[in-house]
């Protein structure tokens, strides 16, 4: 009976028996009457009752539960533990996240690593639900579940103590099926770790690849580009490498009488015709706006002036197509050579640069090699 109902019929028996003695000494009325009239109010009143609200709500303290539940963060942070979960871990007040909390206590595991690889996943990916089954080198045996609610922002971790469950289960057809769901799980979370690894991997590809890359041309920047010249500088025996600056002719012309899309278009086509052109000889790098540049190896001067010829011919003939614009265009180039000696890829630069804008004085499309003074 709920409190509201005690109250009411607490309230009718006193009234009654109020009643009772105030008419006990009125003859004219028959005593047994007055019983039955009283005895039919309190049953009125008994059953009429309603339940009180409070008697339709459960109301359940954590440290009433059986099993250890921990909360954390999405991120890791422990925020609350029941009072089984604090003396089970007695390390709970002195960390401060998920994954210090359970590192000791994996230390005692038979296999550590797929027990770390659960935390790890939960941590990374916020919807992550697993349940997994964990035996501890002294022959305890927990169970270890962990979800996110619809909409939360925090994660529950329960522990459940099934060390008596496995000591009373020897029965080999349920060790068996505990293995095999065992197995399922853990080959469940391999297949979700891979896919997880997978896709990390892309996306550091992808990052890499946008940050060392000229977005435009998809040739190397000039940062990467640089760094792989001073790695072939370093690797070089002899005097066999050689820088050859391009420059587009005229790139402003192109871009005032068709429009700075066709000039991106110039620029994208000269990039595919002079990779193709340097080939397995070196690689080659966007400087910046319609300059670039080239690093051949194992190679002397006539080879190096031989493929910047090439390439200068290969632009020259080309025709490039822009929605209803046809143009050609031609480019000047410079070749200068390392010197054995020098730490640096940068003086090759300003030599192979020097050289190009000599190609430029004399008139811009042609080939133009430094010459020592």
């Amino acid at each position: 009976m709920g409190a509201g109902k005690v109250r009411i019929f607490e309230a009718v028996v006193a009234v009654g028996a109020c009643a009772l003695l105030l008419v006990s000494s009125m003859s004219f009325i028959p005593k047994a009457a007055l019983v039955v009239l009283i005895a039919a109010l309190y049953f009125r009143a008994f059953f009429r009752t309603k339940p009180d609200a409070e008697d339709t709500k459960w109301r359940l303290h954590p440290d009433t539960v059986p099993d250890a539940i921990i909360v954390s963060d999405l991120n890791g942070k422990l925020l609350n533990a029941n009072l089984l979960a604090k003396n089970l871990f007695s390390n709970f007040n002195s960390v401060g996240t998920i994954t210090a909390l359970f590192d000791p206590w994996h230390s005692g595991l038979n296999e550590r690593k797929p027990a770390d690889d659960v935390v790890s996943a939960a941590l990374a990916a916020p919807d992550f639900h697993f349940s997994e089954t964990l035996h501890f080198q002294d022959g305890r045996t927990f169970e270890r579940m962990t979800r996110v609610g619809t909409g939360e922002t925090k994660r529950i971790w329960i522990l459940r103590d099934i060390s008596h469950l496995q000591q009373a289960s020897h029965d080999s057809e349920m060790h068996t099926t505990m293995i095999e769901a065992d197995a399922a799980r853990t080959a469940k979370l391999a297949e979700q770790l891979y896919h997880a690894k997978s896709e990390m991997e892309a996306q550091q590809a992808e990052l890499t690849r946008l940050a060392n890359t000229d977005s435009l041309t998809g040739l190397l920047n000039r940062r990467r580009f640089t760094a792989l010249g001073e790695g072939a500088i370093q690797r070089s025996k002899a005097n066999s490498i050689f820088i050859i600056m391009m420059d587009i002719d005229h790139f402003k012309r192109i871009n005032d009488t068709y429009g700075h899309a066709a000039g991106d278009m110039a620029i994208r086509n000269f990039a595919a015709i002079a990779e193709n052109m340097i080939g397995d000889h070196g690689f080659l790098g966007r400087m910046g706006g319609e300059e670039f540049a080239a690093v051949l190896e194992n190679i002397n001067m006539d080879g190096a002036i031989k493929i910047a010829e090439a390439t200068r011919k290969a632009i020259a003939s080309h025709t490039t197509e822009y929605e209803t614009e046809k143009f050609r265009f031609t480019i000047s180039v410079g070749v200068a050579e390392w010197q054995d000696g020098e730490t640096s890829i940068e003086a090759a630069l300003d030599r192979s640069d020097q050289a190009l804008y000599s190609a430029k004085s004399y008139g811009r499309n042609r080939v133009v090699g430094f010459e020592k003074t």
